[in-house]
Protein backbone atom coordinates (compact mmCIF):
# COMPACT_ATOMS: atom_id res chain seq x y z
CA UNK A 1 0.00 0.00 0.00
CA UNK A 2 2.93 2.19 0.93
CA UNK A 3 4.25 1.59 -2.37
CA UNK A 4 0.66 2.73 -4.50
CA UNK A 5 1.07 6.08 -2.08
CA UNK A 6 4.35 6.94 -3.04
CA UNK A 7 4.21 5.80 -7.11
CA UNK A 8 0.80 8.11 -7.17
CA UNK A 9 2.57 11.06 -5.16
CA UNK A 10 5.17 10.80 -7.40
CA UNK A 11 2.90 10.43 -10.90
CA UNK A 12 1.24 13.60 -9.23
CA UNK A 13 3.98 15.29 -9.18
CA UNK A 14 5.49 14.28 -12.49
CA UNK A 15 1.94 15.48 -13.96
CA UNK A 16 2.39 18.69 -11.99
CA UNK A 17 6.27 19.43 -13.12
CA UNK A 18 5.22 18.81 -17.06
CA UNK A 19 1.95 21.42 -16.62
CA UNK A 20 4.27 24.27 -15.33
CA UNK A 21 6.66 23.17 -17.85
CA UNK A 22 4.22 23.30 -20.60
CA UNK A 23 2.34 27.03 -19.18
CA UNK A 24 6.17 28.17 -19.25
CA UNK A 25 6.98 31.07 -21.56
CA UNK A 26 9.35 29.69 -23.91
CA UNK A 27 10.43 32.36 -26.61
CA UNK A 28 12.00 32.61 -29.99
CA UNK A 29 13.28 35.39 -32.95
CA UNK A 30 15.79 35.30 -35.52
CA UNK A 31 18.59 36.66 -35.09
CA UNK A 32 18.22 40.00 -36.11
CA UNK A 33 15.53 40.09 -33.57
CA UNK A 34 17.56 38.93 -30.64
CA UNK A 35 18.40 42.54 -28.59
CA UNK A 36 15.02 43.51 -29.00
CA UNK A 37 13.79 39.97 -27.82
CA UNK A 38 16.16 39.89 -25.12
CA UNK A 39 14.86 43.06 -24.12
CA UNK A 40 11.04 42.52 -23.62
CA UNK A 41 11.62 39.33 -21.88
CA UNK A 42 14.02 41.14 -19.41
CA UNK A 43 11.00 43.69 -18.62
CA UNK A 44 8.50 41.08 -18.29
CA UNK A 45 10.52 38.39 -16.06
CA UNK A 46 11.45 41.96 -13.51
CA UNK A 47 7.74 42.59 -14.28
CA UNK A 48 6.42 39.38 -13.16
CA UNK A 49 9.06 37.68 -11.46
CA UNK A 50 7.63 34.60 -14.12
CA UNK A 51 10.50 32.17 -15.58
CA UNK A 52 11.21 32.62 -19.10
CA UNK A 53 13.11 30.16 -21.66
CA UNK A 54 14.92 32.12 -24.15
CA UNK A 55 15.79 29.59 -27.43
CA UNK A 56 18.13 31.79 -30.02
CA UNK A 57 20.70 30.69 -32.81
CA UNK A 58 19.73 31.62 -36.31
CA UNK A 59 17.83 33.07 -38.52
CA UNK A 60 13.97 32.05 -38.08
CA UNK A 61 14.01 29.29 -40.40
CA UNK A 62 16.22 27.36 -38.30
CA UNK A 63 14.28 28.29 -35.37
CA UNK A 64 10.86 27.37 -36.42
CA UNK A 65 12.38 24.13 -37.64
CA UNK A 66 13.42 23.07 -34.05
CA UNK A 67 10.13 24.16 -33.24
CA UNK A 68 9.06 21.35 -35.34
CA UNK A 69 11.03 19.13 -34.26
CA UNK A 70 10.09 19.05 -30.40
CA UNK A 71 11.90 22.33 -28.56
CA UNK A 72 8.98 23.54 -26.78
CA UNK A 73 9.06 26.92 -28.07
CA UNK A 74 5.96 28.17 -27.87
CA UNK A 75 6.04 32.23 -28.96
CA UNK A 76 8.17 33.53 -31.84
CA UNK A 77 8.70 37.26 -32.85
CA UNK A 78 9.40 37.79 -36.01
CA UNK A 79 8.49 40.26 -39.04
CA UNK A 80 5.25 38.60 -40.69
CA UNK A 81 6.67 39.35 -44.31
CA UNK A 82 9.60 36.61 -43.82
CA UNK A 83 6.87 34.38 -41.62
CA UNK A 84 4.43 34.33 -45.15
CA UNK A 85 7.56 33.41 -47.42
CA UNK A 86 8.39 30.10 -45.27
CA UNK A 87 7.22 27.21 -45.90
CA UNK A 88 6.90 25.51 -42.28
CA UNK A 89 4.98 22.99 -40.86
CA UNK A 90 4.27 25.03 -37.81
CA UNK A 91 0.95 26.26 -36.71
CA UNK A 92 -0.11 29.03 -34.73
CA UNK A 93 -2.91 29.79 -32.74
CA UNK A 94 -2.57 33.68 -31.66
CA UNK A 95 -1.04 36.53 -32.94
CA UNK A 96 -0.21 40.03 -31.63
CA UNK A 97 0.65 42.85 -33.48
CA UNK A 98 4.09 45.07 -32.11
CA UNK A 99 4.28 47.29 -34.45
CA UNK A 100 5.44 48.43 -37.84
CA UNK A 101 9.33 50.00 -38.91
CA UNK A 102 10.53 51.24 -42.17
CA UNK A 103 13.27 50.76 -44.66
CA UNK A 104 15.89 53.30 -43.96
CA UNK A 105 18.59 54.18 -46.78
CA UNK A 106 22.04 55.80 -45.39
CA UNK A 107 24.70 57.26 -46.65
CA UNK A 108 29.12 57.15 -46.14
CA UNK A 109 30.20 60.45 -44.68
CA UNK A 110 31.47 62.89 -47.33
CA UNK A 111 28.22 62.35 -49.24
CA UNK A 112 25.00 64.26 -49.01
CA UNK A 113 21.60 62.99 -50.71
CA UNK A 114 18.53 64.90 -50.20
CA UNK A 115 16.81 61.94 -51.55
CA UNK A 116 16.37 58.71 -52.99
CA UNK A 117 16.58 60.11 -56.24
CA UNK A 118 20.29 61.14 -55.60
CA UNK A 119 21.00 57.08 -56.06
CA UNK A 120 20.93 57.99 -59.77
CA UNK A 121 23.80 61.08 -59.45
CA UNK A 122 27.15 60.23 -60.77
CA UNK A 123 28.14 60.85 -57.07
CA UNK A 124 26.82 57.47 -55.72
CA UNK A 125 28.65 54.59 -57.34
CA UNK A 126 27.45 51.70 -54.97
CA UNK A 127 24.74 50.56 -53.33
CA UNK A 128 24.41 48.31 -50.82
CA UNK A 129 21.44 45.87 -49.90
CA UNK A 130 21.26 43.22 -47.24
CA UNK A 131 20.63 39.51 -49.24
CA UNK A 132 16.54 39.90 -50.10
CA UNK A 133 16.55 35.76 -49.83
CA UNK A 134 17.62 36.07 -46.47
CA UNK A 135 16.58 39.90 -44.76
CA UNK A 136 13.28 41.47 -44.95
CA UNK A 137 15.18 44.96 -45.52
CA UNK A 138 16.96 43.13 -48.56
CA UNK A 139 13.27 42.20 -49.95
CA UNK A 140 12.38 45.95 -49.00
CA UNK A 141 15.19 47.29 -50.68
CA UNK A 142 14.76 45.52 -54.16
CA UNK A 143 11.18 46.19 -54.12
CA UNK A 144 11.54 49.80 -53.63
CA UNK A 145 13.88 50.02 -56.20
CA UNK A 146 11.76 48.24 -58.39
CA UNK A 147 8.67 50.44 -57.60
CA UNK A 148 10.86 53.33 -58.68
CA UNK A 149 11.79 51.61 -61.98
CA UNK A 150 16.07 51.75 -61.06
CA UNK A 151 16.56 48.17 -60.32
CA UNK A 152 17.98 47.90 -63.96
CA UNK A 153 19.37 51.42 -64.32
CA UNK A 154 21.10 50.81 -60.70
CA UNK A 155 21.77 47.35 -61.37
CA UNK A 156 25.63 48.02 -62.00
CA UNK A 157 26.09 49.97 -58.88
CA UNK A 158 23.81 47.50 -56.41
CA UNK A 159 25.72 44.68 -54.60
CA UNK A 160 24.59 42.25 -52.37
CA UNK A 161 26.01 41.32 -48.81
CA UNK A 162 24.86 39.11 -46.36
CA UNK A 163 22.71 41.23 -43.70
CA UNK A 164 22.07 44.08 -42.59
CA UNK A 165 24.81 44.78 -40.11
CA UNK A 166 27.14 44.47 -42.98
CA UNK A 167 25.68 46.72 -45.29
CA UNK A 168 26.10 49.56 -42.40
CA UNK A 169 29.75 48.72 -41.82
CA UNK A 170 30.70 48.77 -45.66
CA UNK A 171 28.69 52.40 -45.79
CA UNK A 172 30.45 53.53 -41.90
CA UNK A 173 33.96 52.54 -43.48
CA UNK A 174 33.59 54.44 -46.69
CA UNK A 175 33.98 51.40 -49.17
CA UNK A 176 29.83 51.84 -50.31
CA UNK A 177 28.55 54.99 -51.15
CA UNK A 178 24.67 54.53 -49.67
CA UNK A 179 22.78 51.31 -48.61
CA UNK A 180 19.40 50.05 -47.25
CA UNK A 181 19.23 49.36 -43.82
CA UNK A 182 16.99 49.40 -40.70
CA UNK A 183 16.50 51.75 -37.44
CA UNK A 184 18.00 49.65 -35.25
CA UNK A 185 21.73 50.09 -36.71
CA UNK A 186 21.19 53.97 -37.55
CA UNK A 187 19.98 54.97 -33.90
CA UNK A 188 23.09 52.91 -32.49
CA UNK A 189 25.51 54.05 -34.83
CA UNK A 190 24.39 57.26 -36.52
CA UNK A 191 27.69 59.17 -35.73
CA UNK A 192 29.39 56.88 -38.35
CA UNK A 193 27.46 57.84 -41.43
CA UNK A 194 27.11 60.61 -43.33
CA UNK A 195 23.15 60.87 -42.94
CA UNK A 196 20.07 58.90 -43.15
CA UNK A 197 16.57 59.00 -44.98
CA UNK A 198 13.37 56.94 -43.58
CA UNK A 199 11.76 55.64 -46.75
CA UNK A 200 7.99 54.75 -45.80
CA UNK A 201 6.48 53.49 -49.08
CA UNK A 202 7.56 51.81 -52.50
CA UNK A 203 7.97 47.90 -50.65
CA UNK A 204 5.74 45.75 -48.63
CA UNK A 205 5.13 46.74 -45.11
CA UNK A 206 7.88 45.63 -42.59
CA UNK A 207 4.90 44.43 -39.52
CA UNK A 208 6.11 42.76 -36.56
CA UNK A 209 4.91 40.54 -34.69
CA UNK A 210 4.41 37.67 -31.92
CA UNK A 211 2.70 34.37 -32.50
CA UNK A 212 1.50 31.61 -29.88
CA UNK A 213 2.33 28.34 -31.46
CA UNK A 214 -0.98 26.27 -31.62
CA UNK A 215 -2.08 24.66 -28.38
CA UNK A 216 -0.14 26.83 -26.26
CA UNK A 217 -3.24 29.16 -26.19
CA UNK A 218 -4.45 28.39 -23.00
CA UNK A 219 -1.30 28.53 -20.83
CA UNK A 220 -1.12 30.88 -18.45
CA UNK A 221 2.31 32.20 -18.81
CA UNK A 222 1.97 32.31 -22.18
CA UNK A 223 -1.01 34.46 -22.11
CA UNK A 224 0.09 36.49 -19.69
CA UNK A 225 2.98 37.51 -21.85
CA UNK A 226 1.55 38.49 -25.23
CA UNK A 227 -0.81 40.66 -23.10
CA UNK A 228 2.22 42.46 -21.56
CA UNK A 229 3.06 42.93 -25.50
CA UNK A 230 0.31 45.50 -25.66
CA UNK A 231 1.13 47.35 -22.38
CA UNK A 232 2.79 51.13 -22.68
CA UNK A 233 6.22 49.40 -21.27
CA UNK A 234 6.66 47.12 -24.18
CA UNK A 235 5.46 49.78 -26.77
CA UNK A 236 8.58 51.97 -25.21
CA UNK A 237 10.99 49.02 -25.43
CA UNK A 238 9.47 48.24 -29.23
CA UNK A 239 10.43 51.68 -30.22
CA UNK A 240 13.80 51.79 -28.54
CA UNK A 241 14.69 49.50 -31.16
CA UNK A 242 12.59 51.21 -34.25
CA UNK A 243 9.35 49.55 -33.90
CA UNK A 244 6.32 52.39 -33.95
Amino acid sequence: MLRKIIAAAALAALLASGAARAETVSVTTGAGYIPMSKALVAAWKQKSGAAVTESYGGNIGQMLAQIASGSGVNVVITDKGTLERLKTPVKFSAEQNLGSTPLVLVWRKGLTLKSPDDLQEAAVKSIALPDPKAAVYGRAGAAYLKSRGWDQSLKAKTMQVANVPQVFSYVSRGEVDAGFVNRQVVSRGAGKVGGSLEIKDGYPPIDMVALVVAGHEKDADVKAFMGFLKTPEAKRILKNFGID
